[in-house]
């Protein structure tokens, strides 16, 4: 199979496992085995989604005093078939002409060592006198070292150059490059990331996802329905529901009665007037109604305190059902909670604000008592509501229309228009519009037993005759007057007495729409499907949904607080550094320079924030490509996510246990992470928990003019001045031997194709290319010289020797694994 035919997904993740036995050495003892660090520590370096890692380089610091007391922790790394070890002994000389001993491991094919004598170091060339170091006391050039060891590709030419020198151990010296993004830029960023991150403000106000809105809104019978389960709580048999059918249908047999009498002919026929007046039955039916209210509030009262033995017989024979929940558990509650949460982390929602508005979710979802319900059976259905159907209104009898009493003066001049019969018009006239209204009062729905002609009539009867008698009056005078062309008056007698016979079944169904509406039983239909909406939402929300809405309101609950936690620790992390940035001076900007040839020290080498010694250089670079604050606030949404990634499944098992533990155990080591991870790599690499999803200030494209000092420094022989990492007096252990030394060269990727332009241009890229490391990461370029050490500098311990008593007596004896 060829390289390019592997999948990708099984190419293993080089990584560098470093381990400082100074701090870590009981850690590594506590370890059921070694693979466990490796697992550990990968799980932080890593980019998140990494699955498969290639562990087997291990970088160990330990201090030269105590090499040989390590011996257990070193029999535990090199437990591992194919483990590569590269060890940095930090310390001075533990005896005269012998720089240190070692525990037997140390010595074998697949382990190589670097001696540095003075972390300081001092700047000199092989066969020189050294230097004179005009640094700071405190500077440190370990961390560098470190950060350039870790990379694998680094890390194994050194293991391979070390181990074909003398006894595998070498002095490293280095000149280095470090390009870096100003401190003081990325402190602001991170400070203004973690503002934005932790406030109160809670960005769009999005809909909560099901079922939380569900269970927020009260509409647990609509997630039954969803989940394809009956939203029906009410047996057909029961007494509730036999009430409400009764009641639903006196109302409807009302409603459609009435839709039989709005018609013109049904004054003068037998619709709707069969069985008992619509009055009575709309008082029968409202009775029904007031009894089926009653039950009803009974019934959600009594989910007061739970249902206890008698409440669930009260409810057996009344015929409600408490149906099982359609499958809303934790798992579906806490998938909701998860999806809103990561949504808001990736806008971003102000943790606070985000928690504000879980505790008011959680305060809509929790349960209810029953008895909190009767307040709304009340709002739905008061007594003053039923009292509107107890007594309907009755049938209006009073003058009619406007319209209607203009028809019947019309209708009365045309009868007596006619001058030949004039008069007899006029009688017939005031017959016609007196009968009417007469008809209209005998033929009422609601007349039962009461009177034909009732007194409230009366007046309907009189502005009819009347004005039917001006209609006439004026008729007559009108065709005396007039003499109406031959044919017009028989014409106007035939049709005034039409438009009187016809009024009175149009004035009959005016009057009869508008007590339909003054009768309302729409609304009375619409309450009594709003008790039963009220039964069925305390049947599912407060008694089928009462455990999920519990289990809703504690996880949404324990989420706020985990989210207040992780915000109160966001802005703690960034407290030291928004102190340091708000007290420092504003400091000027960093340039880039190289070092190791003599040329004096600047501060700024090291991303640490440790003194820097001399032997390295500086560069800052703009926020290239993307918005350096983008791209922190991007690092810091990838911790959250990387931090709560094991409480989900804690807050869906156990939301006690969830809130037991906190944020703080996962959140605070990665946070640790990322700022050792911007020590070491800068805010240019992804960080170990970085999902990949973001563009991020480049380190090729922000080198920019630094290409050319990149060129310079690699283009260097070993034999230059460069800064030893040990003190002056310490020279005299190493083989000052130019053609021993090996050297290193290396350069990040990004800078590869500036770097060998120029070189080309230096006329030393063909020289130069085949020992060139391109490394995968980190922000340093520049060369390591390694010197072997003279004769008689190493002793190594027999493990059998160290498990009988320590050390050799004899410091000046090469024992061991001597070659």
């Amino acid at each position: 199979m060829t390289e390019s035919a592997v999948p990708a997904a099984s190419v293993p993740h080089p990584l560098v496992i470093v381990v400082d036995l100074r701090t870590e050495y009981d850690t590594v003892l506590a370890a059921r085995r070694f693979a466990d660090v490796q697992t550990a520590y990968a799980r932080t370096r890593v980019p998140a989604g990494t699955r498969n890692v290639d562990a087997d380089r291990v970088l160990v610091l330990d201090s030269v005093d105590d090499l040989v007391a390590h011996r257990q922790a070193y029999e535990r790394i090199f437990a591992g078939m194919y483990s590569k070890v590269v060890c940095v002994a930090v310390g001075t000389p533990v005896a005269g002409s012998v720089v240190l001993r070692r525990p037997g491991q140390l010595a074998g094919s697949d382990a190589a060592t670097l001696w540095v004598g003075d972390v300081r170091g001092t700047e000199w060339a092989p066969g020189r006198a050294p230097g004179v170091s005009l640094g700071p006391d405190d500077a440190d050039a370990l961390g560098p070292l470190v950060d350039v060891l870790s990379q694998p590709e680094v890390f194994d030419q050194v293991l391979a150059g070390v181990t074909e020198m003398p006894r595998s151990i070498a002095a490293p010296g280095m000149s280095v490059f470090v390009h870096r993004i100003r401190d003081d830029a990325v402190r602001r960023a991170r400070i203004r990331a973690v503002q934005r991150l932790v406030g109160a403000e809670g960005g769009v106000d999005q809909p909560w996802p099901e079922p939380l809105a569900a269970l927020a809104d009260d509409q647990g019978a609509g997630l039954a329905s969803a989940a394809g389960g009956s939203r029906e709580c009410v047996r057909a048999d029961g007494l509730l529901a036999a009430r409400w059918a009764q009641a639903e249908h006196g109302f409807e047999r009302a409603r459609q009665r009435l839709t039989g009498l709005a018609a013109p002919l049904a004054l003068y026929g037998s619709t709707g007037r069969d069985g008992r007046p619509i009055d009575a039955e709309i008082a029968d039916s409202a009775v029904l109604l007031r009894e089926y209210r009653d039950l009803v509030r009974q019934t959600v009262g009594r989910g007061a305190a739970g249902l206890d033995a008698d409440g669930r017989a009260w409810l057996d024979r009344l015929g409600v059902l408490v149906p099982e929940p359609p499958g809303l558990g934790a798992t579906s509650v806490a998938a909701a909670l998860r999806e809103r949460t990561t949504a808001a982390f990736e806008r971003p929602e102000g943790l606070r604000g985000l928690a504000g508005r879980l505790r008011e979710l959680a305060d809509r979802i929790a349960p209810g008592a029953g008895a909190s319900r009767a307040h709304e059976v009340d709002q739905t259905c008061s007594d003053g509501f039923l009292t509107r159907y107890l007594r309907p209104a009755v049938f209006p009898l009073g003058p009619g229309q406007v319209g209607i009493v203009g028809g019947l003066l019309v209708g009365a001049f045309l009868t007596a228009l006619w001058p030949a019969l004039g008069l007899l018009g006029a009688g017939l006239a005031v017959l016609l519009g007196v009968l009417g209204p007469t008809l209209i009062t005998m033929r009422r729905p609601d007349r039962g037993t009461r009177p034909i002609l009732p007194t409230e009539a009366l007046p309907m009867i009189v502005v009819a005759g009347l004005v039917t008698l001006v209609g006439a009056v004026l008729g007559v005078l009108a065709g005396r007057a007039w003499g109406p062309p031959t044919g017009v008056g028989p014409l106007a007698l035939l049709l005034g007495p039409a438009v009187l016979v016809v009024l009175p079944g149009l004035d009959w169904m005016v009057r009869v729409r508008h007590w339909d509406r003054a009768l309302g039983l729409g609304a009375a239909s619409r309450a009594l499907h709003g008790l039963h909406g009220v039964l069925v939402r305390t049947v599912w929300n407060d008694w089928a949904l009462a455990a999920p809405r519990r289990e809703a309101v504690d996880r949404a609950t324990v989420l706020a607080a985990l989210l207040e936690e992780s915000a109160t620790i966001l802005a703690e992390d960034a407290a030291p550094p928004a102190r340091q940035f708000t007290d420092e001076p504003a400091a000027p900007e960093p340039v880039g320079a190289m070092f190791g040839t003599g040329a004096p020290p600047t501060p700024g080498r090291s991303a640490r924030p440790t003194t820097p010694p001399p032997g390295a250089g500086a560069s800052t670079g703009g926020s290239v490509g993307a918005s350096l604050h983008d791209t922190v606030l991007g690092d810091l949404v990838d911790a959250l996510h990387a931090a709560f990634e094991p409480l989900w499944p804690l807050l869906e098992r156990d939301p006690a246990e969830a809130s037991r533990r906190g944020a703080g155990p996962e959140l605070r080591p990665v946070l640790h992470a990322y700022t050792d991870h911007l020590a070491h790599h800068g805010v240019q690499a992804a960080p170990p928990f970085g999902r990949g999803s973001q563009d991020r200030p480049h380190v090729g494209e922000a080198v920019g003019g630094d290409a050319d000092r990149i060129a310079e420094l690699l283009a260097q022989p070993a034999d230059r001045s460069m800064l030893q990492l040990c003190a002056a007096d310490q020279l005299i252990l190493l083989d000052h031997t130019p053609t021993h030394a090996r050297g290193v060269r290396f350069a990040p990727r990004g800078v590869r194709p500036a770097v060998r332009e120029a070189l080309r241009e230096r006329s030393a890229g063909h020289l130069l290319e085949p020992e060139l490391v391109w490394t995968g990461g980190g922000r340093l370029a520049g060369v390591l010289r390694l010197l072997p050490l003279l004769p008689g500098s190493v002793d190594d311990a027999r493990i059998w020797e160290e498990g009988a008593g320590g050390a050799p007596t004899d410091p000046e004896r090469d024992g061991g694994w001597a070659r």
